[in-house]
């Protein structure tokens, strides 16, 4: 019985000592980014678009400026997409209308890239208003209770606007 214990456990730790050792696998990642753009009112390009900087600089002093602005959509209309937020400075934020209410745009737009078209001015939005976009934006009764002063701001009315989002996917090979 010896015996073969002995050639069992001797024949256990030779075919343990052959094992070959496993080599390192390389994972070869590819990431692929893809860029999904989306059309709202009248077809503009991105073409001779200038950043929230630039307006800035450029609508100092005016009235209304026509122009077209490159920019990251901050909040959207949560209940049909009827205006979005832009913001141009750490202080300082537009909110966006769409020429006579002919288009909207994807509620999930926030967060994503945007140039807009149309015409920038300077505007007084009234309590009754600046209350209406707050119950859009899902503020509790309490938010929209404390507007009480209107405010005076940045407004723009686009005819166009293109909505861009990269995809990025990952395949590992």
């Amino acid at each position: 019985m010896k015996k073969i214990l002995f050639i069992a456990s001797a024949a256990f730790l030779f075919s343990c000592g052959n094992a070959e050792p496993k080599s390192d696998e390389v994972t070869e990642v590819v990431e692929e980014v893809t860029v999904e753009m989306s059309m709202h009112g009248v077809e503009i390009t991105e073409e001779g678009a200038i950043s929230t900087t630039e307006f800035l600089a450029q609508f100092d002093g005016k009235e209304a400026l026509e122009t077209k602005i490159s920019g990251k959509i901050e909040e959207v209309c949560s209940k049909k997409g009827c205006w979005m937020v832009m913001n141009l400075s750490d202080d300082k934020d537009m909110r966006i209308t769409f020429k006579d209410y002919e288009f909207f745009v994807p509620l999930e737009a926030a967060g994503k890239e945007t140039i807009i078209q149309g015409t920038a001015t300077m505007d007084t939005t009234t309590v009754e208003m600046l209350k209406h976009y707050a119950e859009d934006a899902g503020d509790s009764q309490e938010e929209i209770d404390a507007i009480t002063e209107p405010e005076f701001n940045y407004a723009f009315e686009a005819v166009g606007v293109i909505i861009t989002e990269e995809i990025t996917t990952s395949n590992a090979h």
